[in-house]
């Protein structure tokens, strides 16, 4: 196993001890010694996860929130909470007013933010995770503060259809949770204006590439300086990077860009998977 791979695992681990519970982080490294030859064979430590997928596990988050998740849920928490992969870099979870979370999935980022105490609209692209969704709102007591909205996130006159994995008739038909048919498309200003949102205290973004049909380039991108914080997931396969983040400078952010293991990068490296971005 190679150093960044064991760096990354070592860290895995330490963050799973302070992040998890006592008895979810007890059953995880238990399943990690168990499943050891596993986890080195596949470079990997999904094997070790499969405690949580089996029992449910809760977890204390960054913002010190603490957030309770049923097995089913659990795919990904390492990631989300553990490693706190969207708020590296200095961004932090509003306990108050609203975040937008543009490919929500199940809703780990949305509860997240629930329980912080923010208002949170969870938009996701497949109809089949909206239950999901609402259920573990319901389960963690926030049902009232998370807004789902089942649509493809886009910009103004940019359409997330045409644009990231969802682009892919073949794609698209093999999504674990879509209907046959893609929803409408909704902007950042259109659900500001929905929800009667002034301002967003943080905006997620991961859709698999849409992020360059919400910050196109022919765009009206003016509802950025009400936007105090952006994370976003960039892919990079599917537009140029380099010219997203000038356009999110010349509107006014401080731009750090990170690698998966959070280390900095440059705008042109192979490797830059997340940008965080706060008022310049």
């Amino acid at each position: 196993m190679d150093s960044r791979i064991t760096r990354r695992a070592m860290d895995d681990v330490r963050t799973v001890c302070t992040s998890a519970s006592p008895v979810a982080a007890t059953r995880w490294l238990t399943s990690l010694v168990t499943h050891l030859p596993e986890c080195a064979r596949e470079r990997s430590l999904i094997p070790a996860d499969r405690a949580w997928a089996r029992s449910g596990a809760s977890f204390t988050t960054p913002s010190g929130a603490v957030v309770s998740l049923p097995a089913a849920y659990s795919f990904g928490a390492r990631e989300m909470y553990c490693r706190n992969v969207y708020l590296r870099a200095g961004l932090a979870m509003p306990t108050r007013g609203w975040v937008v979370d543009l490919g929500a999935n199940r809703g780990l980022f949305s509860i997240w933010a629930a329980v912080t105490g923010a208002q949170v609209i969870a938009v996701e692209a497949q109809q089949g995770f909206a239950p999901l969704i609402q259920e573990l709102a319901r389960h963690n007591g926030v049902a009232e503060r998370v807004h789902v909205e089942i649509a493809l996130a886009s910009g103004v006159r940019a359409s997330g259809a045409k644009v990231g994995v969802v682009a892919d008739d073949q794609r698209w038909s093999t999504t674990s949770h879509g209907a046959p048919t893609r929803p409408a498309d909704v902007s950042i200003p259109q659900l500001m204006v929905k929800h009667r949102i002034d301002r967003i205290g943080l905006l997620k973004i991961d859709i698999e590439g849409g992020e360059f049909a919400v910050l196109a380039a022919d765009d009206d991108l003016s509802w950025l300086h009400r936007v105090d914080q952006i994370a976003m997931e960039i892919h990079c396969d599917f537009g140029d990077a380099p010219t997203l983040i000038d356009r999110l400078r010349d509107n006014g952010f401080d731009v750090e860009l990170r690698d998966d293991d959070g280390r900095r990068v440059a705008e042109s490296s192979h490797q830059l998977t997340y940008l965080y971005c706060r008022p310049g």
